[in-house]
């Protein structure tokens, strides 16, 4: 999964690179989906007819373009009223501190 979401990145990256565009402007699940539809015509037997595909591949990113996001007015927050979760008490502030690291305390097993 990551190296797939890597590939999406970085094709996404260099189809932005070709129209001096910010990568975040183009759509990471329009790119995918066209990676997605072009990769059965892959022909990679030469080097000519790969590279054919290729840059049509980054032509077609470019165009899935996003609008500019706008500013958020109201946080994200979690509006409930009811939580299966107590409440923060006074006596759950001021914790003394750990007295081993991170990494002294977690063990690890075979």
């Amino acid at each position: 999964m990551s190296l797939g979401h890597f590939v999406i990145r970085s094709l996404r990256f260099e189809a932005a690179a070709t129209v001096n565009l910010d990568p975040d402007r183009l759509s990471f699940t329009g790119c995918f989906q066209i990676l997605k539809c072009r990769m059965p015509e892959c022909d990679g037997t030469t080097p000519a007819t790969f590279e054919a595909w290729y840059q049509a591949l980054l032509w077609e990113m470019q165009g899935e373009r996003t609008d500019p996001r706008r500013n958020r007015i109201n946080p994200r927050v979690i509006k409930r009223k009811m939580s299966k979760w107590k409440k923060k008490r006074p006596e759950h502030r001021r914790l003394p501190p750990l007295k081993k690291t991170f990494p002294g305390t977690v063990v690890m097993t075979r």
